[in-house]
């Protein structure tokens, strides 16, 4: 009978604190979630990318991979037009390459992005990305 009353104790309690005023109050922790940004297209394929160089432009934000992506693509860039997203990009970019981490990099194989200056000899547009590792 302890134990039942105990256990019930403990399920109701779990995740509330003392806040010292008499008061409890309920604590939760922050689940740890990938960092991911989309574009609304669909990603259909992805790359793990280690960067090389991170580049901010007036059109665009890139990142350099260290090897090619299938078709020699080297580059990776978001338009800054979306200057929301240029900038959650570049934010992601820039702590990826400053902890050492790798990309994984969603992109269309067939994107163009020559118009914000990613050649589509060497460059494919961001259509989404993640910090791994």
């Amino acid at each position: 009978m302890f134990g039942i009353l105990v256990g019930i104790l403990a399920t109701h309690w779990a995740g509330n604190l003392w806040n010292g005023g008499g008061k409890l109050a309920i604590a939760q922790a922050a689940a740890a979630v990938p960092v991911v940004v989309q574009a609304s297209d669909s990603p259909e394929d992805t790359f793990i990318c280690t960067p090389s160089y991170i580049g901010a432009f007036s059109t665009r934000v890139h990142v350099l991979c260290t090897l090619p992506a299938p078709g020699g693509i080297y580059y990776f860039a978001a338009p800054t037009s979306d200057s929301k997203n240029a900038a959650r990009v570049l934010s992601i970019l820039l702590t990826a390459k400053s902890l050492g981490k790798t990309l994984q990099i969603y992109f269309n194989p067939s994107g163009d992005g020559s118009a914000f200056g990613c050649q589509m000899n060497d460059c494919r547009p961001i259509t989404a990305i993640e910090m791994t590792n």
